[in-house]
């Protein structure tokens, strides 16, 4: 009888959803919250929806990273929002051809996005370094690393660092600047195509860009 209890017990855990450990059982949006002068987290951040205006699940439930915070805000319905640091949507539901988008809370939104840019800046130094630049963008290529990296202006505005790493396989942007404490974060594999032709690939990249703002843009609150 043991047996068939815990049999069940183990059954039950593997057909239930995933849940993110300390966040509600269901939501349909997320706050990243706002940060009080005495460095303390409370609900009012930006918002952004978990799920589509049809009723599709959109994030990765078990990458959901929930602060354990009370007095919760409730949407229409009276569902809880959660407050964040983090969620991962999953890539397929974006229909833009990514690997990956997270978004992600940072306490300084400047210098996350200045480091994420070091690199390039790096690169655009070294002698060896074949220098792309157009109207929006500025792409240095390292053909001895197989690498490019391109810095551009970025489809949420403002005048923080934008820069894209991109090797053959793999295209990866370490941090957009989406709200005042929010960055986002988002992979994808590069035509080959346009993997030769440094200024296609700007274009293909700034293209992609423009793709993850159109997707965000209408989830944010």
């Amino acid at each position: 009888m043991r047996k068939i209890i815990v049999t069940c017990f183990l059954m039950i855990l593997f057909i239930s959803p995933a849940r993110a450990e300390g966040c509600p059982d269901f939501f349909r949006f997320v706050d990243f919250g706002s940060e009080a002068p005495d460095g303390t987290i409370h609900r009012g951040g930006p918002t952004y929806r978990a799920e589509s205006l049809g009723g599709e699940a959109l994030l990765i439930r078990e990458l959901t990273v929930c602060r354990r915070l009370a007095n919760l805000a409730v949407d229409g319905r009276g569902n809880p929002i959660p407050v964040v640091t983090s969620i991962d949507y999953d890539p397929e539901k974006t229909a833009i051809g990514l690997t990956e988008l997270r978004l992600a809370s940072v306490e300084d939104v400047v210098s996350e996005t200045e480091r994420n840019a070091a690199r390039h800046r790096e690169t655009l130094d070294q002698s060896l370094a074949a220098i792309t630049q157009g109207s929006s963008f500025l792409c240095a290529r390292l053909s001895a690393a197989a690498t490019v990296s391109c810095q551009l202006i970025s489809p949420f505005g403002g005048n923080l660092a934008l820069v894209v790493y991109c090797e053959p396989t793999e295209c990866r942007m370490p941090g957009l600047a989406v709200k005042a404490h929010v960055i986002a974060t988002a992979a994808w594999r590069p035509s080959q195509d346009t993997w030769s032709d440094t200024e296609a690939l700007a274009s293909e990249i700034a293209g992609k860009v423009q793709q993850v703002h159109d997707f965000l843009a209408p989830l944010s609150s």
